[in-house]
Parts: structure tokens; C-alpha cells; sequence
């Protein structure tokens, strides 16, 4: 693909989803990567050399070098680093979630503009359902149930620190069902009652269930656990039909209107979204970024309190 060199990329850490990042950019027409930082230089490097980027030292010297920054950084850096891009005047990508509290959020909100990485919102199979939905009717019923594996040998050791990541499960996936079932059912949460599970030996909780109320009256009902088998499988029973998102496409009433390839279409969907941003088409807005942390936070709160519903 031959690439013209309109934007420039700049990532700011080097984990697992930063190389989706890169390998995504590299798809992308009029989109180069050009410099990555990380705390650990030796990351850096490997990314950067991957893709033919310079490793530098931080964010001083990628808003330096890059019209576009990506902050794909644990959660709880995300408001200094992306309140310092946005107020040199770069295009800003924050990877999920937006922040750890609301009054982050808040102040983030004020700066000025940036985008929120949902990236699943572009999933193929994500924007199929939305459309199979238009012709099925009322949903009647929402269920998504979908795991991590806090157990597995490389999780970052920040993942299970509340101090940096802002809480367990529910913040490092969870925002992305939160962000689902609003898109999917056109409105935001208005209230949230659940629970969470803490094991013994963690500070963060594993493994959650929640019930969103939005502000349209449905409601989705969310369970996330913690375990080594992967699934992700969103279910919607609609007046004319049930509808079946998973890794591998989406189904009405089992039969396949879309197969996809799930890995492949992991990297696609970050592709897809940084296009939607070059383009000037919508993402998920800074709003909206918000509106999935204050939902983990109500979470946490309904969870304190027996799981009485609580104002998002």
C-alpha cells in the first residue's frame, strides 16, 4: 500500500494493545507512525522498530514529533498525559477507560477536544447487530456475559492495583459492555445495581455482575468473570427475533449474517476506528467516555450497598 504522510502517530506506552494500535496504523492511508514511549525503553524500541518509528524518551518528545497521540498507558495516567497533549494542541486518541474517576473525566471534558478508544464499537459484528436491530424490534431483553484471565502469567501487575487502574474488572472491560449495550440500545445509563467479587488476596474485584438502567427505560444485564477460557457473547431477545453477538460474527435466531475472523477483526476494528477519525466520522465522544466510567463507579457503589440501584 503506498501511504502518504498527512498525519503522524505518536504512542505513548508499548503494552499488548499499543502493538494492536501500531499494526492497525500500518493499514491505515495517510496515517505513519512515527515515535513511541514507554517507561521501559527496551519496549519502546522493539515497537518502534517493529514499524520502523523512533523510540523516544516521553510525551514531551512524541507531542514533538506527532500530530495525533495515542495514550495506551495504565489508567491512571491518563488524565496528566492527555490534559498535556490536548493542550498542545494535538489530535488525542485516550485508550479506555477514559479515566479512573468522574472528576477526572470532568477536568478532561473541560480541556478541549479528544477522542475515547471504544474501538468495539467497530467491530463488524458490533455494527451488523446494530443494523439487524433497526428490523427486529423492540429489544425485549439484554444479556452479555464475557471474561478475562486476572490469573495469566504475563497480566501487567498494575491491572490488580486500584491505585493505578482504578478498579478491577468492571473498569478494564467492563466499560467496554457498559459502551456496547448504550450504543446498541441508543441511550445512556441512567442508574446501575450489581455486585462484585473481591477473592481473598486481591484489592481489586475479578469478577462482576451489573444491571444497567438507561435513560431510555431498557435495560442490559452484564456478567463478567474472571477465568482462562475467553468468551464475549452479547445476546438481545427482540420482538421479532434474537440476536446473537460473539467473537466470530453475529446470528439472528442462529443463523450467521456475519462470520468474521475474531483476531483479525480485533486489529481491524482499531484500524477501522482510527479511519472514522481521519475522516472526521463520530466515535465514542468524550461524553460518552464518561458516562462508562460514572456507570463502574455507581457499580462499585450499588455493590457497597447491598445492590440497590444507584445514579450513574
Amino acid at each position: 500500500m503506498v501511504k502518504s504522510e498527512r498525519m503522524r502517530l505518536g504512542i505513548v506506552g508499548a503494552g499488548e494493545v499499543a502493538w494492536r494500535h501500531a499494526a492497525a496504523a500500518a493499514e491505515v492511508d495517510g496515517l505513519t507512525l512515527v515515535a513511541v514511549a514507554d517507561r521501559d525503553p527496551l519496549r519502546a524500541a522493539r515497537l518502534a522498530q517493529r514499524h520502523g518509528a523512533r523510540a523516544v524518551a516521553g510525551l514531551d518528545e512524541v507531542l514533538a514529533a506527532a500530530d495525533l497521540v495515542v495514550l495506551s498507558i495504565p489508567h491512571v495516567y491518563h488524565e496528566e498525559l492527555a490534559l498535556r497533549a490536548i493542550g498542545a494542541g494535538r489530535l488525542v486518541l485516550v485508550e479506555k477507560p477514559m479515566a479512573t474517576t468522574v472528576e477526572a473525566c470532568d477536568r478532561m471534558l473541560a480541556a478541549g477536544c479528544f477522542h475515547v478508544g471504544q474501538q468495539g464499537r467497530f467491530f463488524a459484528q458490533v455494527r451488523a447487530a446494530r443494523e439487524e436491530l433497526d428490523r427486529l424490534g423492540e429489544p425485549l431483553l439484554y444479556t452479555e456475559r464475557r471474561s478475562t484471565d486476572y490469573r495469566r502469567p504475563d497480566r501487567p501487575a498494575w491491572f490488580a492495583d486500584p491505585a493505578v487502574a482504578g478498579g478491577g474488572i468492571a473498569m478494564l472491560v467492563g466499560v467496554h459492555s457498559i459502551d456496547r449495550a448504550c450504543w446498541l440500545l441508543g441511550a445512556p445509563p441512567r442508574a446501575v445495581a450489581g455486585t462484585v467479587a473481591v477473592p481473598d488476596g486481591w484489592a481489586v474485584e475479578t469478577s462482576a455482575a451489573a444491571t444497567l438502567y438507561l435513560a431510555n427505560g431498557r435495560r442490559a444485564h452484564l456478567t463478567l468473570v474472571d477465568s482462562p477460557e475467553f468468551f464475549h457473547e452479547t445476546t438481545i431477545v427482540c420482538e421479532r427475533g434474537t440476536l446473537t453477538i460473539d467473537p466470530a460474527g453475529c446470528s439472528v435466531d442462529g443463523r450467521r449474517v456475519l462470520a468474521v475472523d475474531g483476531d483479525q477483526e480485533y486489529t481491524t476494528s482499531f484500524r477501522r476506528q482510527y479511519e472514522a477519525i481521519l475522516r472526521g466520522d463520530p466515535v465514542a465522544t468524550p461524553a460518552e467516555g464518561r458516562d462508562a466510567v460514572a456507570a463502574v463507579h455507581a457499580l462499585y457503589r450499588s455493590a457497597a450497598a447491598g445492590g440497590e440501584p444507584v445514579v450513574g
